[in-house]
């Protein structure tokens, strides 16, 4: 475990046996939330400066002292937000918006090595907080800040922004050949990919070898999914579910099934999309991918279908926004969130490029991209982020162990 993490478990002990105790330690800034009434005294001179526990701004208002900053930068997980800089640049002249497409690990490390280093480079940062690190590591600590702004935030689900500031949706999901399997997907439950028949063709990514795949896996083994897996167990096959040793719940025991059932390691979504849906195949293999895949279907001739798995296709993948403490341009930065969040004058340009097929705008009045599958029809796990951080390290511990 690392540094970083144990000083984390140790925080949050504190802030346990504090709150038991009737006391809550004082933080250098509370990062998600603005302060209690009467505590405005209490902000650094930073969060007074720039303002930013105001949620009630509008674009207009940001745009004017934007403009004073004359730029923002964005470090993102993604290429489109090259995109999104093009469409700000058009929308709001005089505020030069410069984006880095920078890989997750990579992206966490620069921004932290240059905080640490008085840097403050990033202003904004796109990331999926899919093992609650972010929000222990960063928000919580008031290293990063979740801009909440009421009139966005007023149309997203409440389970979708608990930590984070979120503007849409991925998800990891189990796909088919739809050419060899035109009439209907060869599987429904999620516990086939461990029967005889699929043995050696099932397509996936170790989940020791990517921070987003171990999340997606913990997800079974926490909260409710434990209990919903052995549900299915038991629809599937007629017959009770029997844990295996050392398996303390449902969720490992499909792990381990899945393990010792040989799946196909590969490097990347992109191979597995192609291995599973390219054209031709008479016994194709079926494939756990990013669901942003399904954007490239046309383009490559794949035969991509998506499988909405019972009792659940995992946890969603939550794409956040967060704005840097010390950012050198705040106003900028609060302009940007809204600008990627859809904004509220009818402009959605800054949210278009995330909107394909594959993922979804967590706002309610944003229509999903032509052909998606309602986001609320997916059998999607809602799991307190907390839980995946305090178990993770558990089940890729379990996983090594299969080997």
């Amino acid at each position: 475990m690392t540094k970083k993490r144990w000083l984390s478990l140790l925080t949050a002990g504190i802030l346990l046996l504090a709150t038991a105790c009737g006391t809550a330690p004082q933080t250098e800034g509370s990062g998600s939330g603005s302060p209690d009434e009467g505590e405005t005294d209490a902000l650094t001179e930073w969060e007074a400066a720039a303002d930013i526990f105001n949620t009630q701004q509008t674009d207009e208002e940001l745009y004017e002292l934007a403009k004073e900053e004359g730029s923002v930068t964005i470090y993102s997980i993604s290429s489109r937000c090259g995109k999104v800089a093009e469409a700000f640049n058009a929308k709001y002249p005089g505020v030069v918006c410069t984006a880095f497409d920078v890989d997750g690990s990579e992206l966490m490390e620069k921004v932290s090595r240059e905080y640490e280093a008085g840097q403050y480079v990033a202003d904004v940062v796109h990331y999926k907080d899919q093992d609650g690190s972010i929000y222990a590591e960063y928000v919580t600590p008031g290293i990063f800040y979740n801009y909440r702004p009421d009139d966005i935030l007023a149309h997203i689900d409440e389970k979708y922004k608990e930590t984070s500031t979120p503007f849409y949706i991925e998800m990891t999901q189990l796909f088919y050949n739809g050419e060899a399997y035109p009439d209907e997907p060869p599987i429904t439950n999620i516990w086939e990919v461990t029967q005889p028949q699929w043995k050696g063709k099932v397509m996936m990514q170790n989940i020791l070898e990517d921070l987003a795949w171990a999340s997606w896996a913990t997800g079974f083994c926490v909260g409710d999914a434990p209990a919903m897996l052995e549900e299915a167990y038991e629809e599937l096959t007629g017959e009770p579910l029997v844990l295996s040793e050392g398996c303390e719940n449902a969720g490992y025991e499909f792990l381990k099934r899945l393990y010792e059932n040989d799946p196909i390691f590969v490097g990347s979504s992109d191979e597995i999309a192609e291995g599973v849906g390219y054209p031709g195949q008479e016994d194709p293999p079926v494939g756990f991918a990013s669901s942003t895949k399904l954007r490239k279907n046309q383009d490559n001739g794949w035969c991509l279908v998506p499988i909405n798995l019972e009792p659940t296709v995992g946890i969603p993948q939550i794409n956040s926004l967060y704005i840097v403490n010390n950012c050198q341009h705040p106003n900028a930065a609060k302009l940007l969130v809204r600008f990627i969040m859809g904004g509220m004058d009818g402009d959605t340009s800054g949210n278009d490029p995330f909107n394909t097929l594959g993922g979804w705008p967590v706002r309610d009045d944003i229509t999903p991209a032509e052909g998606s599958i309602p986001l609320e029809e997916w059998n999607l796990l809602q799991v307190d982020t907390s839980d995946i951080y305090y178990n993770i390290n558990n089940v890729r511990d379990f996983w090594t162990l299969l080997g």
